[in-house]
């Protein structure tokens, strides 16, 4: 591909190939150098279904989070995860982390997100899991998905419980003590963040959780994150 130096538009076009196929390269390294099947992924995706926020989505307090909810999630439960609805789910990097790892036991994880554009990147990062049938995605609101009637999921993730105006609303959509991993945080600084809380105390209080097997914070640099583990 040649771009003409009076073409600017062709020109950074070009630009964003060669930096697609230099990230490509390097994270295919990092992956070789890892074992991390989830890097491999993410190679991919970056040629597949490039999005510049997938720096933000990857970024290392998006994953540390992440990696606390897997690794707290894998020494509370006493059973395999099963079929795990994801609701917000992003360009679900959560899905393709717990399906990558063995402790779990997750059979099928689905990933939830009102935003039809998060879908073909989460079908491109979590391709290999899609081909063998344990990976969906759905675009749908989390308020309109009937959580009741749908095939039933052994546990149901929520990791933007700020974004909920009435978090016990949306519990109440659910079925009886379903099984739940639910995340809020307290930095108020983002616009969307309508339902941000102070401490672990005032997230237990507003999502009133019939049961509670595990709660912790996760300090961040600009923010801290609670979570819960439990039913709903």
């Amino acid at each position: 591909m040649q771009a003409s130096a009076s073409d600017p538009i062709q020109t950074a076009r070009l630009q964003a190939v060669l930096d697609n196929e230099a990230v490509f390269d390097l994270l295919r390294g990092v992956a070789l150098l890892t074992g991390s099947g989830v890097v491999a992924d993410l190679a991919r995706t970056v040629v597949d279904a490039p999005r510049a926020d997938l720096a933000i989505a990857f970024n290392h307090k998006q994953i540390a989070s992440k990696l606390w909810l897997r690794d707290r999630l894998a020494a509370t439960a006493t059973a395999p995860l099963g079929r795990v609805l994801i609701c917000g789910g992003w360009y679900a990097i959560l899905s393709a982390l717990l399906l990558d790892d063995g402790r779990l036991g997750v059979t099928h994880a689905v990933s939830l997100d009102l935003d039809a554009g998060c879908l073909p990147v989460a079908m491109a990062l979590n391709r290999r899991h899609a081909e063998a049938g344990r990976f969906s995605a759905v675009t749908e609101d989390m308020y309109a998905f009937d959580y009741r009637t749908a095939l039933p999921f052994d546990w149901v993730v929520n990791t933007s419980c700020e974004h909920i105006g009435d978090l016990r609303a949306w519990l109440d959509r659910l079925p009886p003590a379903q099984s739940v991993v639910l995340q809020s945080n307290d930095y108020r600084r983002e616009p969307d963040h309508i339902a941000c809380v102070d401490d672990l105390e005032a997230f237990k209080a507003q999502a009133r959780l019939s049961a509670i097997h595990w709660q912790g914070e996760l300090r961040q640099r600009n923010y801290t994150r609670f979570m819960l583990i439990g039913r709903s």
